[in-house]
């Protein structure tokens, strides 16, 4: 034992509480003003009383005794507080309310006390303390301050913390849920509030563990479409054993989150899936997500729309339905001053790069492939359009990936962003 105390934390309710504060100057008034707005009960006894402390008591708000403390001044309290300029009346009253059972502090002596006060963070819905057990009260105060400067965000927390309360599953119900690009982080909070509540996750192998282990332990989870066996008819078998699954859980009572990677909606067969709900009458709701592309796009920094550099975005399938009669992609269409975003072409990249050159695009517009994105394996490509095959074959591009080209996604818009940023920063210091 090194004499230290481990306090116990610990919010009490005074509201109504006889404290008693042996004091009146000016660490005493904060004492008695953090009491009464807390619905304390005070009564001070002190030798001579500060002018705040005198206004309160000639304002009724407590009962001011004047003279030297006395052991029965204790009498009927439940909370003492010793914060004279006298050690030797502090240790007194530490000994007196000690001897009672009676919880005690004493300002700047930690060893007299039975109890201690945190610095305190005050908000309108809550009460951050910090304590340090009365070691070192400047750590404490610089932590406050810390918290102190950061009140927007922790506003901005608890209100997403209220949401995600109020956010829960119906039994019954399929959640056509939007995960995001891979990042935990990007989950929005609905999809979060439903993830967590889940009684069943039907997801696949694009989804990361580290989403689908905020999901209950004890709830179903059924993985389809293994990495490398959903072309052609294992595709479509898989897809109609998706849509079995979940109605066959609703229709359990259970509540159901389809887990998407990126945005249902686009490209993830979102549609085809509410589809098949509405047609068996199940009740489904579709809860969007931070599609790839634009993931993607953040985390390599390409901005896919820029005043200088590209005025569309247009996003496609790199790979398409089987049971398409060819491509229904007019490549010779798609706007060459803005920004094309590939999904699902990484098994022919090199057929997309003939083709959009035979389609008129310059064989030296820039690209850039953004491999799981947003993901700790990220992997950033970048070079030119005439190089795409061999890039993609000597690098070894793999699934997931996203294929941005055009201007934006050249070093010509790396450097612009980053002179945006330098000069953003610049102006903020």
């Amino acid at each position: 034992m090194n004499g230290s105390v481990d306090y116990l934390p610990l919010f009490h309710d005074v509201r109504g509480a006889n404290a008693l504060v042996v004091g009146g100057g000016t660490v005493a008034f904060r004492k008695i003003r953090a009491l009464l707005s807390r619905g304390a009960a005070v009564t001070v006894v002190a030798t001579e009383l500060s002018r705040p402390v005198q206004e309160l008591a000639r304002h009724g708000e407590i009962h001011a005794i004047t003279g030297a403390f006395r052991p029965d001044h204790i009498d009927g309290a439940s909370l003492v507080f010793a914060a004279t300029s006298d050690a030797h009346v502090n240790a007194r009253v530490s000994r007196e309310a000690k001897l009672r059972n009676i919880p005690v502090n004493v300002a700047d002596a930690p060893e007299l006390c039975s109890f201690i006060l945190p610095a305190i963070v005050q908000g309108e819905e809550y009460t951050l303390a910090v304590s340090t057990g009365g070691k070192n009260p400047g750590v404490a105060r610089s932590l406050r301050e810390f918290l102190e400067e950061r009140r927007a965000e922790v506003s901005v927390r608890m209100e997403r913390g209220r949401r995600r309360r109020q956010i829960a599953p119906r039994k019954g119900k399929v959640y056509i849920v939007g995960a995001g690009p891979g990042d935990p982080d990007l989950l929005t909070v609905r999809a979060l509030g439903l993830l967590r509540s889940a009684d069943a996750v039907v997801f696949d192998y694009l989804i990361p563990e580290e989403i689908l282990s905020l999901a209950p332990s004890r709830a179903v989870k059924l993985c389809y479409a293994r990495k490398g066996r959903t072309a052609g008819h294992g595709a479509a078998l898989k897809q109609i054993a998706i849509h079995e699954t979940m109605v066959h859980l609703a229709r359990e009572g259970k509540s159901v989150v389809r887990l998407k990677s990126g945005d249902p909606l686009v490209f993830g067969r979102g549609g085809e899936e509410a589809e098949h709900l509405a047609l068996e009458g199940v009740e489904f709701e579709i809860v969007p997500g931070i599609t790839a592309a634009i993931g993607c796009a953040a985390a390599a920094r390409i901005p896919l729309t820029h005043r200088d550099m590209s005025s569309s975005a247009t996003f496609v399938a790199g790979h398409e339905a089987d049971r398409k009669d060819g491509s229904a992609i007019e490549w010779d269409h798609l706007p060459k001053d803005g920004t094309l975003a590939v999904y699902m072409g990484v098994s022919r990249v090199d057929v997309i790069a003939a083709e959009l050159m035979e389609a008129g695009f310059d064989p030296e517009t820039p690209f850039t492939v953004v491999e799981n994105g947003t993901r700790p394996e990220q992997r950033v490509l970048r070079g030119i359009l005439a190089d795409l095959a061999r890039v993609a074959n000597e690098k070894e591009i793999r699934s997931p990936a996203v294929l941005f080209v055009g201007r934006s996604a050249g070093p010509l818009a790396q450097e612009s962003f980053q002179e945006q940023q330098n000069e953003s920063f610049a102006q903020s210091v």
